[in-house]
């Protein structure tokens, strides 16, 4: 799919996981709807992967969260304007954008700016596609190991693959090390507050080394 003579590719959510040792912290893996095998992970919070989560597996609240109170207001009250998809869009010292696009009574289109976790709820609610930029897709992601049953266990640490190395150590990661656990997860805290995911997950590599 072309937007504006970009091209994207459509994804979906194959799953929202708890980050190891950071109870705030979790990883939303968007796949490639039709290469599975390939996928981005990003860094969300608690709230954000809690209304994922019950999209997913069909646990709403009994109030509406914010994402559902956006999605039915459209679609339910304001009939004459219409859901059409989101998109993931930029990657910009390490924050992701993305955008709700929304078709008007005139039949144009205008983009609400949003972060990837509302979009992406808004999205499993409303029950309209996901669309990623397909270079940011290409740049960012990550490639599955052998394993083939990914219901099961999709990227467990024994069979992920990576398919860009590491990238060397920081000044920041050295200062890391000698920060005890529980300063890392308040620094952790800080960064998906600020929505800095790539912050974040380098941080989170960081407690992951810990054990």
């Amino acid at each position: 799919m072309r937007i504006n003579d970009i091209e994207y590719i459509e994804v979906e959510v194959l799953d929202v996981r708890a980050a190891s040792h950071a109870s705030e912290a979790f990883s939303m893996i968007l796949v490639n709807k039709f290469q599975k095998a390939q996928y981005v992970p990003i860094i969300i919070g608690l709230n954000e992967a809690r209304a994922i989560l019950g999209e997913r597996h069909g646990r709403l609240p009994q109030r509406p969260l914010t994402h559902i109170l956006f999605a039915e207001l459209l679609t339910e009250h304001i009939p004459e304007y219409n859901l059409e998809f989101v998109s993931i869009d930029e990657f910009n010292q390490g924050i992701y954008y993305a955008s709700i696009v929304i078709q008007s009574p005139k039949g144009d289109y205008f983009n609400v700016d949003a972060r990837p976790s509302d979009a992406v709820a808004i999205a499993l609610h409303a029950h309209i596609p996901i669309f990623f930029q397909k270079e940011l897709f290409d740049n960012q992601m990550q490639i599955a190991g052998k394993k083939s049953n990914y219901e099961s266990d999709p990227f467990s640490n024994e069979d992920l693959a990576v398919s860009k190395s590491a990238a060397s150590k920081s000044a920041a990661t050295n200062e890391w090390e000698t920060m005890s656990l529980s300063e890392l997860k308040d620094l952790l805290q800080d960064a998906i507050d600020e929505e800095n995911y790539e912050l974040a997950a380098k941080i989170q590599e960081e407690i992951d080394k810990r054990g």
